[in-house]
């Protein structure tokens, strides 16, 4: 008598096959990992949410904003009183207006640019941003460099919104002076903390220094859109990608000695290594925060204003870099890294924080809801 189950002919079962449940695995994986690829990220916390309300309040409504009136004395005693500057308002809208009219006509943009105070200042904007602000090349220059202003202006102040921070902080000294040139890293800046994911691709079609940031929020989407309009550009116009890549050893060259090395630790051989240390180290600890930080401390040909890439991070640390002379932003970036460690090793030990800090919960969650 055959036993209720048994295969037919008394042959013995064959155990099933783990191919089945290996592809099921398999699957899961995956999709686990598209869906957290397409996933929207985390809102990452605010600049100074740490701080308890009353100290935060007190340091970010008046104390720092204070600090920026003597930054600005500084800056104009060594500045724009300087040989390089006056005129400087709208001096960068001139040069990113006539790298794209050239290619417009036919011309070779990177053999463009502007002269400042009998200094010339060449065009060095890659190929997409070289696409990207062509359209408005067809108003006049002063036109152009009149809106970018307006625009510049306007993104400060998104910026300040999107940060929750008081509204004294529009005069912070590098966003102000990235507004006064009409730079495109200031509204680069508003795309990237108000825009969401085409904000992001935007951002870093107009310059690559927002896709650091990107990274270090892993915003996967606008990494996506950016590969997708760079492969797009590519396909659609060969002979300005082309162009820029038989010029870019002699542009590289020519903007390194227009701006004498930059504000980064990029040129200066002694703080290139402890830079890099630092920004791995706390990259282990705060991801975010490295990607904010790796432009202002180490992109070659930085320029002041690019400490402003540190407000989205710390304003004790953007309020810092805020001092007007090179070598600030690296600087200041292994000083923060020290201290982002030692509180770590603090808050280890069992240790209560220092006073002004919050305990636990960021500050925010636990405001009320009028206040955020």
């Amino acid at each position: 008598m055959t036993q209720l189950g048994a295969p037919q002919g008394g042959l013995p079962a064959r155990p099933e096959s783990g191919g089945t449940g290996s592809a099921d695995r398999i699957r899961r994986i995956v999709g686990d990992a598209l869906r957290s690829f397409f996933a929207k990220p985390s809102k990452p916390s605010l600049p100074g949410d740490y701080l308890e309300p009353g100290f935060r309040r007190r340091w970010l409504g008046f104390l720092l904003p204070g600090t920026f009136l003597i930054f600005w004395a500084l800056y104009l005693a060594q500045g724009l009183n300087g040989p390089h500057d006056f005129p400087i308002v709208g001096f960068d809208a001139h040069i990113y207006y006539r790298g794209s009219a050239a290619w417009l006509a036919g011309q070779n943009p990177w053999a463009t640019g502007a002269a400042l105070a009998g200094h010339h200042f060449s065009y060095a904007g890659l190929p997409p941003t070289v696409i990207l602000l062509s359209p408005l090349t067809l108003l006049p220059e002063e036109a152009f460099l009149w809106l970018w202003l307006v625009a510049s202006f306007v993104a400060a102040i998104v910026v300040v919104r999107a940060l929750r921070l008081p509204i004294g902080w529009i005069a912070y000294p590098p966003m102000m002076f990235g507004v006064m040139s009409a730079n495109p890293n200031v509204v680069l800046l508003a795309l990237l903390l108000a825009g969401g994911t085409w904000g992001g691709a935007v951002a870093s079609a107009i310059k690559v220094i927002a896709i650091p940031p990107l990274v270090g929020e892993r915003r996967w989407r606008a990494l996506l859109a950016v590969a997708a309009a760079l492969s797009a550009s590519v396909v659609l116009f060969p002979g300005l990608w082309s162009s820029f890549l038989n010029q870019a050893a002699t542009v590289q060259s020519a903007i390194s000695a227009e701006s004498e090395g930059g504000f980064s630790a990029w040129g200066t051989p002694y703080l290139l290594l402890p830079t890099i240390a630092a920004l791995v180290i706390l990259a282990r600890i705060d991801l975010r925060a490295s990607a904010w930080l790796v432009v202002p401390a180490l992109f070659p040909t930085s320029q002041y204003h690019y400490a402003m890439l540190a407000l989205p991070v710390d304003p004790f640390l953007a309020a810092a870099m805020a001092i007007p002379l090179r070598l600030v932003a690296p600087i200041m970036t292994i000083a923060y890294t020290a201290i982002r460690v030692g509180l770590l090793a603090w808050r280890r030990s069992g240790r209560g924080l220092p006073a002004g800090l919050a305990v636990g919960r960021p500050a925010r969650e636990r405001r009320p809801a009028r206040e955020q």
